[in-house]
């Protein structure tokens, strides 16, 4: 089990901070989209008016600086060790963040375009459209978000070997 661990840790490690990156960045989403609907009075299954829009985009930035902040320091400290310590965090951090913008616009899309087409299929107000899609987009982000980070962000020194 130990051999496993250590063949795959940086992936384990991943996936550990990837699901508590996404439990930060969805209780944040959540907690503003409950709250917001109620403020602003936001009527379920609605999910066109400009009110919506304007709510579902201010919850989807805010998420996502948070979650951002989380991932980039768990992943620098406990998931790509053996990156080079010798960029400085400022460059690794505005690195880390242009990848996360572009896997931010997919999470918008997907999660937008996935509760539109959950309730043009059902017909209805369900409660889950969001959810179901947020759930989607997740897997899809995470994906991303590895490959760019292990690829352009936490890059091993030169002269490691891969």
């Amino acid at each position: 089990m130990k051999k496993l661990f250590t063949k795959y840790r940086e992936i384990i490690m991943y996936l550990i901070f990837g699901v508590l990156t996404t439990a930060v960045s969805w209780g944040v989403y959540f907690l503003l989209m409950s709250v917001g609907r109620g403020v602003i009075g936001i009527e379920p299954g609605d999910v066109e008016s400009a009110r919506y829009i304007a709510l579902y985009t201010a919850a989807q930035v805010i998420s996502w600086v948070c979650a951002v902040l989380f991932s980039f320091f768990t992943n620098r400290a406990w998931v790509f060790t053996d990156a080079d310590k010798s960029v400085s965090v400022p460059k690794q951090l505005a690195a880390f963040a242009s990848g996360r913008l572009l896997t931010l616009g997919l999470d918008y899309v997907i999660t937008y375009a996935g509760a539109l087409l959950i309730l043009r299929i059902v017909d209805g107000s369900e409660d889950y459209a969001e959810t179901v899609s947020k759930m989607a987009a997740a897997v899809v982000v995470m994906a991303g978000n590895y490959v760019f980070g292990k690829l352009f962000v936490f890059r091993k020194k030169k002269g490691r070997d891969a």
